[in-house]
Order: structure tokens, then C-alpha cells, then sequence
């Protein structure tokens, strides 16, 4: 054998043996993972429906996983801050977010984002659904939604209400409503559900579009009143609400909360943290939660959330852009 060839053998040797150490050693790392505690990204505000599920769900999975999940609170720009830090973080399972199909479907369309939504996230599954209503203070001289319409033809623009933000679904159902009706009301975007619902009952806004989870204690406390369900079922605190397909309307308002991680993320770290949250929709203190607020538990795998959000997408585009909210 040629001093070359016996060089060359030597040379593939350490090369197949480190590149089987490094297989070995990802694969490992994989079936030990989580090994530190995770942090979850939550988009929206302390106290809001969206950070409580949040909490919620993690801490059931911690029981699942083996290791903390701690929740930080990165607010902004209807979700995209929170998005695009997930997104910019290391893709190892340990950088987490959850969110609302508005951060899929609506701001890549309203804004430019610092991140690509179609090849930048690792959908992980989703873990319920929230509905939306329309309510008022309870001493407000408005009790129905027909009274919302004629109070907005008579003096355009002046009822105001609250969203949690520019380009969430409950912005676009209200303006889109709004078109149906020709009439103008005013929106008046916060960064949460309680800084809305905390508006209205100060008296600094009229009316409020947020999800049951918000308004279901207010509505008990007798604080505010339900005038429209803007999704497809009505409440069991207020049975004798309509929806907005009751009213002859033919779309209607429900997002799903979702879990989701870097586009890089390994699938089986994605699969196991898809496991580990499903898995906890079934603990009694998340069942409890989701029955108070009034949610829907509704598990997708990531890989048909994706799917749907994906086929959702277009057509949300050409919704945005008959109200004027593209971005040009």
C-alpha cells in the first residue's frame, strides 16, 4: 500500500469517526432534551386572555416535560415583536412562543415584518380557540347592537372602540362589519385585553371587541353588557346574545392560540414538545380555565395548523386590502 492510499485511509477514518460522534452526540442531546428550563414568549400583556392560557398550558407541561417553562411578556405591534424574537432565537427547543392566527394571517399583510411567516416558524400545535364579542358598560344607553348601528349613522365616527391592537381578527370583523353597514366608527387599538376592557369602563372608549375571556368577569360583575357574539356560537353566560351569523352577516370572528418555535427547530424536538402540550390539555387546572373563560379546546397537530393558516392566508390579503389596511 502506497504511503497516499495509507493517508488517505487515515483521513476517512477520523473524518467518518467525528462525523459519527457528532450524529451520535445531536441525537443524544435530542433524547435528553429539555436539560434547562424553557422560556415561552408571550406577545400580549400580563393579566390578558392570551398570556393567562399561556401560563395555563405551561405550567400543565411542565409536568410533561420535566423542566420549568417560564413566561416572558415581549408586547408590541400586534404580536410581531414577540414573533420576530422567537423566530431570531437559537433553534433549540428552548426559546418557545405562543400567539394568534392574526400574526399568520393578517400583519405580514399590514406590515413589513422582520421575519419571513412562511419559512421562518415551526408551528408545534395549537391549544384553543377564543371568541370575540362586542360589549359596552352596562349603564350605557345602548342595548343592542341595532342601537351601535343607528348611534354610528347618526354621528359617524364618534362610538369608539377598543381591539387589542391594529390588524387583530377583531379589528378587521369590526371594520368589516362597519362596510356592510356603511357606517364609521373609530378604532382605538391597545396592547391588551384588560387595557381595552380597562378603557371602557373608565369611560375613555364606548364599546370594546375582545375575547370572552376579558369580558365573561365583567359581564358576572355586572360591569358590561354582551350587545354581539362576533363568532359562530353564542356564550353560555349570555345565551340570549346573537352571533354575528344570527344577524344575517356571513363571516364571523375565531382565532386559534398557538404554540410554535424557528423554522430550524429539529422535528424531534418539535414532536416531543407537540406531545408534552397536547398531553397537557387534559390537566384538570387547563380544563378548569378554559371552561371559566369560556374557550374552546381545539388541538391541531403543527402540521395542520400550518396547512390551514397557510390556505387562509390568501384570502385574508384580498379582505385587507378591500378595507384599505395593505401596507403600500
Amino acid at each position: 500500500m502506497s504511503r497516499s492510499t495509507n493517508t488517505l485511509l487515515k483521513s476517512s477514518f477520523w473524518v467518518s469517526l467525528i462525523i459519527t460522534g457528532f450524529l451520535v452526540g445531536n441525537g443524544l442531546a435530542q433524547e435528553t432534551y429539555p436539560s434547562k428550563p424553557i422560556t415561552m414568549i408571550c406577545g400580549w400583556g400580563a393579566g390578558g386572555m392570551l398570556d393567562v392560557m399561556t401560563r395555563t398550558i405551561s405550567q400543565a407541561a411542565e409536568k410533561e416535560i420535566g423542566q420549568p417553562i417560564i413566561v416572558e411578556n415581549k408586547v408590541g405591534a400586534g404580536g410581531v415583536i414577540a414573533k420576530n424574537y422567537v423566530c431570531k432565537s437559537k433553534p433549540d427547543g428552548y426559546t418557545l412562543g405562543t400567539t394568534v392566527t392574526s400574526t399568520y394571517i393578517v400583519q405580514p399583510h399590514t406590515r413589513k415584518t422582520p421575519y419571513d411567516p412562511m419559512t421562518d416558524i415551526a408551528d408545534i400545535m395549537t391549544f384553543a380557540k377564543y371568541n370575540n364579542a362586542l360589549a359596552v358598560r352596562v349603564d350605557a344607553p345602548l342595548n343592542s347592537y341595532e342601537d351601535v348601528i343607528a348611534y354610528a349613522k347618526k354621528y359617524p365616527g364618534k362610538f369608539t372602540y377598543a381591539t387589542a391592537g391594529v390588524g387583530t381578527l377583531p379589528h378587521i370583523v369590526a371594520e368589516r362589519m362597519a362596510m356592510k353597514e356603511g357606517f364609521k366608527w373609530t378604532h382605538v387599538p391597545f396592547k391588551s385585553g384588560p387595557e381595552g376592557v380597562g378603557a371602557v369602563l373608565g369611560g375613555h372608549v364606548d364599546g370594546v371587541f375582545m375575547g370572552s375571556a376579558d369580558i365573561v368577569p365583567h359581564v358576572k360583575a355586572n360591569k358590561l353588557k354582551v350587545l354581539l357574539i362576533t363568532s359562530d356560537t353564542r356564550w353560555p353566560s349570555v345565551p340570549n346574545i346573537s352571533t354575528i351569523l344570527e344577524k344575517g352577516y356571513d363571516f364571523y370572528h375565531m382565532s386559534f392560540i398557538s404554540i410554535y418555535g424557528q423554522k430550524d427547530l429539529p422535528e424531534p424536538i418539535r414532536q416531543k414538545l407537540e406531545q408534552a402540550f397536547k398531553n397537557a390539555m387534559k390537566d384538570p387546572n387547563f380544563v378548569e380555565r378554559i371552561n371559566n373563560f369560556q374557550l374552546e379546546t381545539a388541538y391541531l397537530s403543527g402540521k395542520e395548523y400550518s396547512a390551514k393558516w397557510r390556505s387562509d392566508y390568501p384570502e385574508m390579503g384580498k379582505i385587507l386590502n378591500a378595507l384599505g389596511l395593505i401596507q403600500k
